[in-house]
């Protein structure tokens, strides 16, 4: 399990402050909202949370939770699991050919049974995508599949940014639930959206939006 802190932590872009003084302490088992306008900064937040940017001011540390070390570079990044708008499928392969790529990455091996159980559960039918290319998928098919990528990952940190942004109503609800299952299960989820009924499924609230 890993936890994560926000000590004083500020962003600027040149003359730009996109927020300043941040504190958090982020621990394993814990759900934590990031609201605020468009351009408040949700995305940078998570940026630096993941330590894929540095922060301008203030220090982001990412510490195993049961001995208390530092995680730095790839001992911390191995263990962080990302749905952002960023992430791009191969729109020549498959959902199958997609997600034993990105999994590869990780050293995950992902078997034809495990793939089928993973497209039930984030409501994708294996009958309907099965040669599709991912090219080919809605929107909503594509951020399901994100989810699904998520779930088999083995991340210990899930860094979501709108992870319900194009699907409907029941995507989202799904979403929640597996939010929810996750944090039960020790991770630690930072939840970047502007979604107002992401608070009640959060435990705790980042407010951007205050300055």
């Amino acid at each position: 399990m890993v936890a994560v802190e926000l000590r004083g932590v500020g962003k600027s872009f040149g003359d730009r402050t996109v927020f300043r003084d941040i504190s958090a302490n982020l621990a394993p088992g814990t759900v934590t909202a990031v609201k605020g306008a468009n351009g408040s900064g949700k995305s940078t937040l998570l940026r630096l949370a993941a330590r894929l940017d540095l922060p301008s001011e203030g220090e982001v540390m990412a510490l195993d939770a049961k001995s208390g070390d530092e995680l730095r570079g790839a001992a911390y990044r191995e263990r962080l699991a990302m749905v952002t708008p960023e992430l791009r499928f191969y729109p020549q392969l498959t959902a199958w050919e997609n997600l034993r790529f990105l999994l590869g990455l990780r050293g995950v091996e992902l078997g034809r049974e495990e793939f089928l159980a993973l497209l039930a559960r984030v409501g994708l039918e294996a009958r309907k995508i099965g040669r599709v290319l991912a090219g080919e998928f809605s929107t909503g098919m594509r951020q399901r599949l994100k989810l699904a990528a998520l779930l088999a990952s083995r991340g210990d940190v899930w860094l979501l940014d709108e992870p319900g942004a194009n699907l409907d109503e029941a995507g989202r609800f799904l979403v929640a639930a597996e939010v929810r299952q996750a944090a039960a299960d020790g991770k630690l989820i930072l939840w970047a959206t502007n979604d107002a009924r992401v608070e009640a499924v959060a435990d705790a609230c980042i407010d951007l939006g205050r300055g």
